[in-house]
C-alpha cells in the first residue's frame, strides 16, 4: 500500500510538472537557418554564386502558420551604413519564398530550425516589434552594420530569449548568420529545444555548424 502511494504522489507530481510548464510556455518561436553555399566546381555552370558564399545564408522567424519575418536589403547592398538612404527592408515572406531567397531556381536547400518556447507575453512582444519594423525599418542593411543575423539577434534579444547587446556589439559580434546559429543550437542542447535540420544539394558546398 505504501509503494502504491508513493507511485500515485510520483505520478501526480510529474503531472503537475508538465502542466506547469506547459501553461509557462504555451507558445513558440520558430528560428530558421539557410545555410550559405556556393557551387561544386564541377556545377558551377548550372549553379550561381550567392550572396557571402559558405559564409552568407539567411535567417528568419516564423511571424505565423503561413510567414517569416524576414530582413533584406533592396537594391544594392551597403559597405558602410546609410541611415538617410536606408536600404534594409522587413517583410513577411511565405514559406517558400523565404526558403529560397537566395536562388528561387535551387532544388533544395541546407537548414535549420530551431523551436524556442516562449511565453504569451514574450509572443505578443514579438508580434509587436514585428509590426512596427515592417512599417519603418530602425537600420540600414550593410557590410559594415546591421543585416539578418545581427537583425534576428535584435528581435530576440528584445523579448528575452537573448542576452541584450548595444548596438555596435550587436552587428560586430553576430557579422554573420553561423554566428547566432552557434549560440542558438547551444542554447537548444542545453534547454534540450526541438532542432529540426535538412540537407541541401548535392550540387553545392554548403557551410558547416563545426570546422
Amino acid at each position: 500500500m505504501r509503494y502504491l502511494i508513493i507511485c500515485v504522489s510520483l505520478l501526480i507530481f510529474s503531472f503537475l510538472s508538465q502542466s506547469q510548464e506547459i501553461s509557462e510556455f504555451p507558445d513558440t518561436l520558430h528560428v530558421r537557418f539557410l545555410y550559405g553555399s556556393k557551387p561544386k566546381p564541377e556545377h558551377k555552370k548550372v549553379q550561381k554564386r550567392w550572396f557571402g558564399g559558405t559564409l552568407g545564408g539567411h535567417v528568419g522567424i516564423q511571424y505565423d502558420s503561413k510567414r517569416y519575418l524576414s530582413f533584406f536589403f533592396e537594391g544594392r547592398a551597403h559597405i558602410f551604413q546609410h541611415n538617410k538612404q536606408k536600404n534594409g527592408r522587413y517583410a513577411l515572406q511565405t514559406d517558400s519564398t523565404f526558403n529560397f531567397i537566395m536562388d528561387k531556381d535551387v532544388d533544395s536547400v541546407k537548414s535549420l530550425s530551431i523551436y524556442i518556447p516562449i511565453t504569451r507575453i514574450q509572443k505578443e512582444k514579438f508580434l509587436s516589434i514585428s509590426d512596427a519594423y515592417i512599417k519603418e525599418t530602425p537600420y540600414d542593411y550593410a557590410f559594415f552594420g546591421v543585416r539578418c543575423g545581427s537583425s534576428t539577434y535584435d528581435v530576440l534579444s528584445q523579448i528575452g530569449v537573448l542576452k541584450h547587446f548595444s548596438y555596435f556589439k550587436m552587428w560586430s559580434k553576430i557579422f554573420y548568420p553561423k554566428k547566432l546559429r552557434w549560440r542558438l543550437i547551444r542554447q537548444a542542447k542545453k534547454n534540450k529545444w526541438l532542432t529540426i535540420k535538412k540537407k541541401g544539394t548535392h550540387k553545392r558546398i554548403w557551410e558547416r555548424d563545426t570546422d
